[in-house]
C-alpha cells in the first residue's frame, strides 16, 4: 500500500489478537492485526521471540504480513516462562495480556518495509505492531519504549544479535525514506586488548575511523613483521564480537555499534586467522575466501556467488547489489571480455549466450539480461563452482589468481555487505599484483561509504599503507626487552613513495639481512670505507645505501669516543 492510502489508513482502529495457530483463526472485527507464534527450537537465553503477524484490513487492501521478535512487559498466567504465549484456549485480545513491544530483524527488514508501504504508511503500521524503532519516534511512546529496555527480554534476547541491536539504534533514519537512511552511525572508535604467546603484557590497539571523510578514513591498515599480532588481532576481533566479552569494544558506548562480520582472507590464511562459522547468535558472521578454493561450498563457489547477487532482493541503502557490483566492477581490465560456463545450452533465443567449441558461455556483465524464461534457464545452468573465464577472439583464457581474488572479492562484498558491516581482510596482497591494490582499495572504501561500514587490513605490503592517511595505519614494532609498540607512523603515508613506507616500517628487519656480510668486509680506515661506498652507490638502492650510512656513521661515533 502507497502513500496514497495514508489518510484512509489514518482512520484505522486495528483489532488486535494473539493467537496459537492463525490458520484455524479468522478475526470477528476489521481491521485487525493477528500474532501467533513461530513454531521452532529457536531461542535466546531461554526467550521464544518469533512472531508471525497478519495485518488483514477486511477491504480491497491487501493483508501484510511478517515475522518481528515480539516481547510483553510482564508475564501473567498467559505467558510462560520464554516470554511466549501458552493460551488454554486459541486466542486472546492484546488488551487481556500485558503490553506488548516488537522490533523488526534488522535494517532490510526495515528497507522492506517501507520499499512495500511508503515511508508515512509503513509509521503507521509499525506503531500499530508497537515497534519499538517507530514508538522512539513519538513523544507519547516513550514510557512504553523506556520500559520495554528495562526488561530482560529485551537486553537479553532482542538486543543479543548485533543486526537487531544495531537496527534499534539506526534503523529510524529508515522510516523518514530510503534515501534518507544515515550510513554514518557505525563504532568509529574502537579499542581491542588481547595477548599473545610470547608476551609478558598484553597488546593493546586503538583503532579511529572517519565515515564522513573524503579520505578513505574508513579503512585501517595493520602492518609489521610476522609474529607480532597482526593477524591475531583480527582473530581476535572475531572471538570477541562473537562471545560477546567486551575485550573489543567502543570508546563510548561499550559495546561496538556493528551490526555484521565479515573475514576475509586466502585460503591457507582464512583458516589459520578467522574461527569457523558456527550457529551463532549474537552476530551475523562469515567467513569468505577471496581466491579460488576448489573445496569450497557450492554456495559459495564463485559462479553461484554472482547467481546469489543477481537474484537478491536487497539493497545497500537505495541501490541494488547487482547494480552496486557492475558499477564497482567496471575499470576492470576487460571485464566485457569475462565469462561465466554453463552446463547446458538454452532451449529459448538467448542472444547473449556465447557457445564456442561445444560449450556455452554468459558474460558475466549479462547475467541478468534475456527474457524471463531464458534468464531463468541461463542461471540454473551457472556451474555453482565454476570460476569466471576471460573469451578473446574466440579463445577461453583462465584469470590469474590476482585478477580472481579482486574480483571474488568484488562480489562478495557487494552481497554480503550491510549497513554498519566490519569487513577484516588478513593479508589481500597474497594473489594481488600490487597494480591492483590501488583499485581494491578504491572499491572497498567505496563499498564502506555507501553502505555506513568500516574495515581492518593485516598486511605486510607497503602498497596498501599508501592508499590510506597516517591516522589509519598501526605499525607493530618489538621494543627493546621484547616490549610491542603499535602506534601511528610519523610518515605521511597516503600517497608516499613505497621505499619509503617500507624503510619506515621494517627497517632494519629487511635491510640487515641483505647487507650485514657486506659490512663485515669494509675495510677499517674511514677514508677507505667512503671510497668503497661510493663505488658501491651505484649497485645498490637507495634504501641500501641510507641504512650502510648510518651504520658507519655510528662506527666512526663509536671509534671517536
Amino acid at each position: 500500500m502507497g502513500n496514497e492510502n495514508l489518510e484512509e489508513s489514518k482512520g484505522l482502529d486495528f483489532k488486535i489478537y494473539f493467537v496459537m495457530d492463525d490458520i484455524k483463526f479468522h478475526p470477528a472485527s476489521l481491521p485487525a492485526i493477528v500474532f501467533s507464534p513461530v513454531e521452532d527450537s529457536w531461542n535466546d537465553f531461554r526467550y521464544k521471540c518469533r512472531y508471525k503477524y497478519l495485518i488483514t484490513f477486511g477491504d480491497h487492501r491487501e493483508n501484510i504480513e511478517g515475522q518481528v521478535f515480539l516481547g510483553f512487559l510482564s508475564v501473567d498466567k498467559n505467558i510462560d516462562d520464554s516470554g511466549r504465549i501458552s493460551l488454554e484456549s486459541n486466542m486472546v485480545e492484546a488488551h487481556e495480556l500485558p503490553p506488548f513491544f516488537t522490533l523488526q530483524g534488522g535494517m532490510e527488514s526495515y528497507r522492506h518495509f517501507v520499499r512495500e508501504h511508503g515511508a508515512k504508511d509503513s509509521e503507521l503500521f509499525l506503531l500499530a505492531l508497537n515497534d519499538l524503532v517507530a514508538s522512539r519516534r513519538v513523544a507519547k511512546r516513550s514510557k512504553l519504549v523506556e520500559e520495554a529496555m528495562k526488561t530482560d527480554v529485551f537486553s537479553l534476547a532482542f538486543m543479543r544479535d548485533s543486526e537487531r541491536f544495531f537496527a534499534f539504534h539506526n534503523a529510524d533514519s529508515v522510516l523518514d525514506g530510503l534515501e534518507r537512511e544515515d550510513f554514518s552511525r557505525i563504532s568509529t572508535n574502537l579499542s581491542l586488548t588481547y595477548e599473545i604467546a610470547g608476551y609478558h603484557e598484553h597488546h593493546h590497539l586503538d583503532l579511529k575511523f572517519d565515515t564522513d571523510s573524503i579520505l578513505p578514513k574508513r579503512i585501517s591498515v595493520l602492518i609489521g613483521r610476522n609474529g607480532l599480532g597482526k593477524s591475531q588481532a583480527l582473530y581476535n576481533i572475531v572471538r570477541s564480537l562473537i562471545k560477546g566479552d567486551g575485550l573489543f569494544s567502543d570508546h563510548e558506548l561499550g559495546r561496538p555499534m556493528i551490526s555484521r562480520l565479515l573475514a576475509i582472507a586466502t585460503p591457507g590464511e582464512t583458516v589459520n586467522t578467522f574461527p569457523p562459522e558456527r550457529a551463532n547468535k549474537r552476530i551475523k558472521y562469515r567467513r569468505l575466501i577471496l581466491n579460488r578454493g576448489a573445496r569450497s561450498k557450492p554456495s559459495r563457489g564463485f559462479c553461484d556467488l554472482c547467481v546469489q547477487l543477481v537474484r537478491s532482493e536487497e539493497f545497500i541503502g537505495e541501490h541494488d547489489r547487482w547494480e552496486l557490483f557492475k558499477e564497482s566492477v567496471k575499470f576492470f581490465p576487460k571485464i566485457e571480455n569475462v565469462v561465466i560456463p554453463l552446463s547446458k545450452a538454452v532451449s529459448v533465443q538467448a542472444g547473449h549466450v556465447i557457445k564456442d567449441k561445444g560449450k556455452h558461455y554468459v558474460p558475466l556483465l549479462k547475467l541478468d539480461q534475456g527474457g524471463e524464461q531464458a534468464n531463468l534457464e541461463v542461471l540454473g545452468a551457472v556451474i555453482s563452482n565454476a570460476n569466471p573465464m576471460l573469451y578473446i577472439d574466440g579463445d577461453v583464457f583462465p584469470l590469474s589468481s590476482g585478477q580472481l581474488a579482486f574480483i571474488k572479492f568484488v562480489v562478495q562484498a557487494c552481497l554480503f555487505v550491510e549497513n554498519g558491516t566490519l569487513v577484516l581482510l588478513d593479508e589481500p596482497e597474497t594473489h594481488l599484483h600490487p597494480n591492483f591494490v590501488s583499485s581494491f582499495v578504491r572499491v572497498l572504501d567505496r563499498l564502506l561509504k555507501l553502505s555506513g561500514s568500516i574495515s581492518i587490513i593485516a598486511t605486510h605490503s607497503a602498497y596498501f599503507v599508501r592508499e590510506v592517511t597516517r591516522t589509519q595505519v598501526l605499525v607493530f614494532k618489538e621494543g627493546e626487552g621484547g616490549q610491542l609498540n603499535i602506534q601511528n607512523p610519523r610518515l605521511k603515508t597516503f600517497g608516499a613513495d613505497v621505499g619509503a613506507i617500507s624503510y619506515f616500517v621494517f627497517e632494519d628487519e629487511i635491510t640487515n639481512a641483505l647487507v650485514e656480510d657486506i659490512l663485515e668486509q669494509f675495510p677499517e680506515s674511514l677514508e677507505s670505507r667512503r671510497s668503497l661506498l661510493k663505488e658501491l652507490d651505484e649497485e645498490l638502492s637507495a634504501d641500501v645505501v641510507m641504512y650502510l650510512r648510518r651504520k658507519l656513521n655510528m662506527e666512526e661515533k663509536s671509534e671517536g669516543n
